[in-house]
């Protein structure tokens, strides 16, 4: 088994990555035009000509990209799935066009987890047994609480690959997942996995386009 291939980055191309925070804001009619949403301070999200844009960069050419590793496709999934919440609040949710696309990235990056996670570790096993779950043996919470006791990087990267099983588990992409009250636990962990992520900012954390390689327009 190939091990996935850890991206290298350096400070010339991150200025290339991203855009630089100057000039005025686009017109009002112009972001409501191409869906603007602005995730982060790196990410700028926009949907133009059929295609989900991160920061011009088509967001489905990034998937394809060989190379590309999993801590990505996971963060583009909760990235996507972001931006069609924001649509649906300032927008609304008429755009047909933009909901197809959306729906279609999700299902893409959850198609490359499944298959990427069945070749590395011959798929998931889920138990759940007197209110708690199990996955492949190992109790989610306790991971979520030695990550809370002490948040090395470390323990954050454990913590982030255990959130991408529960985002497999969340899409019925593991087994009878949906039995036995597995979904609702495993959909009430996520978030709490989620959140303490969101409130524990990793001190070397890099820009979701900075974990790609080389980038051709």
């Amino acid at each position: 088994m190939n091990e996935i291939r850890r991206p290298r980055f350096d400070s010339i191309r991150r200025r290339k990555l991203f855009k630089e925070k100057t000039g005025s804001e686009s017109a009002k009619s112009d972001d409501a035009e191409r869906l603007h949403f602005k995730r982060t301070d790196y990410e700028d999200y926009t949907f133009e000509e059929g295609k989900i844009l991160l920061n011009g960069y088509d967001v489905e050419e990034l998937i394809n990209k060989s190379g590309v590793e999993i801590r990505l496709w996971d963060s583009l999934i909760s990235a996507v799935d972001d931006y069609r919440k924001h649509v649906w609040l300032q927008y609304g949710t008429d755009s047909r066009d933009f909901n197809g696309k959306a729906q279609a990235l999700l299902e893409k990056l959850l198609n490359k987890l499944t298959h990427s996670y069945d070749t590395m570790s011959g798929g998931l096993r889920v138990q759940f047994q007197g209110g708690r779950l199990w996955i492949n043996d190992i109790d989610p919470k306790v991971v979520l609480s030695l990550f809370l006791s002490n948040p090395t990087e470390e323990r954050r990267r454990y913590l982030e690959s255990i959130k991408t099983k529960l985002a497999l588990i969340l899409a019925g992409k593991v087994g009878k997942s949906c039995s036995h009250g597995v979904l609702e636990e495993a959909s009430r962990i996520y978030q709490q996995i989620h959140q303490s992520l969101e409130n524990s900012p990793s001190a070397g954390r890099v820009p979701l386009l900075a974990t790609v390689g080389s980038l051709d327009r």
